[in-house]
């Protein structure tokens, strides 16, 4: 009898902490599953590299722009059917002779590199809510969630250290 209950506590910790691991991994999954449906994406994408390589301004899009004035280091368009309700980018009436000298500040970029700098803000149904371009690493995207009213709010990513700008942490644009 007390050999049953010796193998009844070495095997009960396996089997509770197996329970706890798979109820923990279950929320988690619903939550992101829950914040998938409520937010949105920042996808990379040649498409979107490519509208902006041809410094093609967008009808009925606003424009926004974080870092400093004469080199950003984000870009962000978004259709005006949509409310931005971030107070930390800077609105910029963008014109192609902008975004040349933009993207060109560093090396030529236009026509050499194949990197995918652009990438599509999509809501949760994958209807485009804008578009991105990290001007200095094409390998940093932030974040977007659309909210109620039509409400878009996007993350921008920190500048790594040396990167000339912000460094450590993230930060709410």
């Amino acid at each position: 009898m007390r050999r049953i209950a010796q193998i009844r506590n070495k095997s009960g910790k396996p089997i509770i902490v197996s329970i706890l691991l798979l109820v923990g991994i279950l929320n988690a999954q619903a939550g992101f599953t829950a914040s998938e449906r409520k937010g949105s994406t920042i996808v990379n994408s040649r498409e979107a590299t490519e509208i902006w390589h041809s410094y093609e301004i967008q009808p009925n899009y606003n424009y926004y722009y974080s870092g400093p004035n004469s080199q950003p280091n984000y870009i962000i368009g978004l259709d005006n059917k949509y409310q931005f309700t971030s107070k930390k980018w800077k609105p910029v009436d963008l014109t192609p002779e902008m975004l040349k000298k933009w993207f060109n500040y560093i090396k030529p970029r236009v026509g050499y590199s194949l990197d995918n700098y652009g990438a599509f803000i999509l809501g949760p149904n994958g209807e485009r809510l804008g578009l991105w371009y990290s001007v200095k690493d094409w390998r940093l995207v932030g974040s977007a969630s659309l909210n109620e009213n039509n409400q878009v709010s996007v993350t921008a990513p920190a500048i790594p250290r040396g990167g000339g700008g912000i460094g450590g942490g993230n930060y709410s644009y």
